[in-house]
C-alpha cells in the first residue's frame, strides 16, 4: 500500500514537472512582454522579473491600427476551416463510397503528396504567386507585375497538400459507417446531397470537429506564409507580424524584444483557448479515426 502511494506520488511530481517545463516559455514570454524596451538586454536569468512593469507593449497590440492583424487572422482561419473541411467532407466520401474509374490512382495521389516535403514547394509557389495573368500589374503572360505577392487575396487561396491528410482521416471514418444508412435514405426518397448534410453529416461530427478544430489552430499559428507573401503591416496576418517584427532583429537599429515578446503571447492566446477547451472532441476524433480504419 505504502509502495502504491510512493508510486502514485513519484507520477504526480513527475507530471508537474513536465508541466512546468511545457508551461515556462509561455510564462517567460509573458513576462519579457513587461519589461521596458532598454531593460531587456540585460536579462540573464530563467525567469526575469522587471523592476518596471510596463504594459505599452500589450495596449498597442490592440490599438486601432493593430486590428487589421487580428480581423486578418481570423477571416483567413474562418475560411480554412470552412474550405478544408468542406473538402475533407465531400472528397473523403466520395473516395470511399463511390466507384468509379481511377479512383484508386487518385487516392494514391493524394497519398503521394503528403509524402512530398513542404519545403520543396515554396519556391514554386511563390513564383506561381507573382506570375498568375492579369493580377498585380502582370500581363498574360504573367509578366510585368507582382501578382498576388503583398495582395490581401494571396492569403486565401494557399491551400496546400499538408491539408490533404485530412481526406484521408475522413475517408478512414466514413468506411466502417454501414451503407444501410444511406440505402434507407434513398427508400425515403432522399437525393444524394440531402442524405449527405442530413444523414451522414450528423453521424460524423466528431471527425468533422477533429478536422475543423486543427485546421483552425494551424492555420492561426501559420506564419511562414504571411511572411513570405505579405509585407504589409495591414494585409498581413498577426503571426505574420511577429514574423516580420523577428526578421527587424537582423537589422540596425532599436531591436524591441518585449514588443515580439507580448505580440507572441497574444498570438497564442487563441488557439490555447479552443485547444483546452475542446481537445475532447480532438482526442474522440482521433480514435474514432483510428478504431474504424
Amino acid at each position: 500500500m505504502k509502495m502504491t502511494l510512493f508510486l502514485k506520488t513519484l507520477w504526480l511530481l513527475l507530471l508537474i514537472a513536465i508541466a512546468l517545463i511545457m508551461i515556462y516559455p509561455f510564462v517567460f514570454a509573458f513576462i519579457a512582454g513587461l519589461f521596458p524596451k532598454d531593460d531587456f538586454t540585460n536579462i540573464g536569468s530563467m525567469l526575469p522579473i522587471p523592476k518596471r512593469v510596463v504594459t505599452d507593449w500589450y495596449v498597442g497590440l490592440f490599438e486601432p491600427a493593430m486590428l487589421r492583424p487580428f480581423f486578418n487572422t481570423f477571416f483567413r482561419t474562418a475560411w480554412y476551416t470552412l474550405a478544408v473541411t468542406g473538402m475533407a467532407f465531400l472528397v473523403g466520401y466520395v473516395l470511399e463510397r463511390l466507384r468509379f474509374p481511377g479512383r484508386s490512382f487518385f487516392f494514391f495521389f493524394i497519398i503521394v503528396i503528403q509524402m512530398v516535403p513542404g519545403v520543396l514547394t515554396l519556391i514554386p509557389t511563390y513564383i506561381l504567386m507573382a506570375k498568375i495573368p492579369f493580377l498585380g500589374g502582370n500581363d498574360w503572360l504573367g509578366t510585368g507585375g507582382h501578382g498576388l505577392i503583398n495582395n490581401p487575396l494571396v492569403l486565401y487561396v494557399l491551400i496546400g497538400p499538408a491539408n490533404i491528410v485530412w481526406i484521408y482521416l475522413f475517408r478512414q471514418s466514413i468506411s466502417a459507417l454501414p451503407r444501410d444508412f444511406e440505402e434507407a435514405a434513398s427508400i425515403d426518397g432522399s437525393g444524394f446531397y440531402r442524405t449527405l448534410f442530413t444523414v451522414i453529416l450528423p453521424i460524423q461530427l466528431p471527425i468533422i470537429a477533429t478536422i475543423a478544430l486543427n485546421t483552425a489552430i494551424g492555420t492561426w499559428n501559420d506564419w511562414l506564409n504571411p511572411f513570405m507573401y505579405v509585407n504589409k503591416l495591414e494585409y498581413t496576418t498577426l503571426t505574420g507580424y511577429v514574423g516580420l517584427l523577428v526578421s527587424a532583429l537582423s537589422k540596425f537599429g532599436d531591436r524591441n524584444y518585449p514588443l515580439i515578446f507580448a505580440a507572441s503571447t497574444v498570438a497564442t492566446l487563441p488557439p490555447l483557448i479552443i485547444f483546452l477547451f475542446m481537445q475532447k472532441y480532438i482526442v474522440q476524433g482521433f480514435a474514432n479515426a483510428g478504431i474504424k480504419g
